[in-house]
C-alpha cells in the first residue's frame, strides 16, 4: 500500500493560490481562472479516482483517499464539488466511473443551463490522462497543497488583524 504521506518531491512547483474571496464562494464555478486540467494535480486525482473505478470495483485505496481527503482540500470549487459526489459515490459502494459520476450530477439537479460551466469542467477533468492507478500519488500532492494553503490562510489572518483590529477590546 502506497503512503498518503502529503509531502511533495522537491522539485514539485506550487499552484498559484486564488484569491479567498474565491475560493469562500462554496456556490462558484470561476470561469476566469485559466487552467489546464492535465497538469492540475487536482484534477488528475478526480480524474484517476474515476478511472480507477475500472479496475473491479471500490478499491481500498479508494476507500482510503475518500476518507482522508476531504472538499476542503480543494482551491478549485468546482473540483470540490466533483469530489463531494464521487467521495458519496465511492462511500455507497456505487459505480463511480465518469458516467455515473455525470449521472449523479444530473440527479442532484446540475443539468440546467446555470451547471454549464460545471458539466464542461467535468469533461475536462474525465479526460485530463490520469489512469486508476496513480490517484494515491495525486492524492498525496492535494494534501500537500492543501496543508500549505492553510499556512498561507494563517498568515493572511495575521496581516488582516494586524492591520484592521483595534487595539483594545
Amino acid at each position: 500500500m502506497t503512503p498518503l504521506s502529503a509531502v511533495p518531491p522537491p522539485d514539485e512547483p506550487e499552484r498559484v493560490v486564488r484569491s479567498l474571496a474565491a475560493v469562500a464562494d462554496d456556490t462558484a464555478v470561476d470561469n476566469e481562472t485559466a487552467h489546464e486540467p492535465s497538469t492540475d494535480p487536482e484534477a488528475l486525482l478526480l480524474c484517476a479516482l474515476m478511472w480507477s473505478a475500472h479496475t473491479g470495483g471500490v478499491s481500498a485505496e479508494d476507500l482510503r483517499i475518500t476518507a482522508i481527503v476531504t472538499a476542503d482540500d480543494f482551491d478549485d470549487v468546482a473540483y470540490r464539488r466533483m469530489f463531494v459526489v464521487i467521495a458519496g459515490l465511492v462511500t455507497a459502494g456505487e459505480p463511480y466511473d465518469p458516467a455515473s459520476v455525470t449521472a449523479a450530477f444530473m440527479r442532484s439537479g446540475s443539468g440546467g443551463a446555470k451547471d454549464a460551466p460545471l458539466r464542461r469542467r467535468l469533461n475536462e477533468v474525465i479526460t485530463a490522462g490520469a489512469d486508476g492507478f496513480t490517484a494515491v500519488h495525486y492524492a498525496d500532492i492535494v494534501l500537500s497543497q492543501s496543508y500549505r494553503r492553510s499556512y498561507r490562510t494563517v498568515a493572511t489572518a495575521i496581516v488582516h488583524a494586524a492591520e484592521e483590529l483595534p487595539e483594545e477590546f
